[in-house]
């Protein structure tokens, strides 16, 4: 189940060890080059040293409750750590960064965006279009797969194909012209014919 970064900022980091509260996840630190939160800022009145990180992988599960960590001790100073300052160092922030196609024609800005709880890698952004798209379109959505480039300034989708368009417009028009099948909708179990009494 994918979760999206804004259910997850603010929430609470709890300890297996105590289950109490020890802090609050902060802004994501995401690496560009493929698009994974490597760690979290915390903060919170029983982290006694700022910055403080979390790294992701150190999170057992998320859930209602939270983050679950094993204990205080995943609570950490980025002080000395030569490959998340390295992460740190690219200043990427993906939150409010312009996304562009290969034809330089401006799709809107990142609001949102999934990430798989199980590895942390960022699944689909969410786009508050432009002003001219947002006439047309009131959300923009784009995964993965489709990015071709990312840097601090822009990230960079495959242009839609000639045949792509074609199908994104029936899907529009018609909604029902896609196959969808119901997952909250059980299969009818296959009736026997009924047999003539002798």
């Amino acid at each position: 189940m994918l979760l999206t970064i804004r259910n997850m900022l603010g929430a609470p980091i709890m300890s297996l060890q105590t289950g109490q509260p020890l802090a609050k996840l902060g802004m994501p630190i995401i690496n560009p080059h493929n698009l994974k939160i490597v760690a979290f800022y915390v903060n919170g009145p029983m982290v006694g040293f700022s910055p403080a990180v979390l790294f992701s992988e150190d999170i057992r599960e998320f859930g209602e409750m939270g983050a679950i960590v094993d204990s205080s001790d995943n609570l950490l100073s980025p002080e000395g750590m030569v490959r998340l300052g390295e992460v740190i160092s690219y200043g990427f922030i993906l939150d409010g960064i312009h996304v562009v196609d290969e034809q330089k024609h401006k799709l809107g800005r990142v609001e949102n965006y999934t990430l798989n709880p199980d590895d942390f890698m960022i699944q689909q952004l969410y786009l508050k279009p432009t002003l001219m798209k947002s006439l047309s379109i009131a959300h923009l959505t784009v995964s993965r797969d489709q990015i071709v480039a990312i840097d601090n300034d822009k990230i960079t989708v495959r242009t839609p194909t000639v045949r792509e368009k074609a199908e994104q417009k029936i899907v529009a028009v018609n909604p029902s012209a896609v196959p969808f099948e119901n997952p909250f909708r059980k299969p009818k179990p296959a009736t026997e014919p009924a047999k003539s009494k002798n």
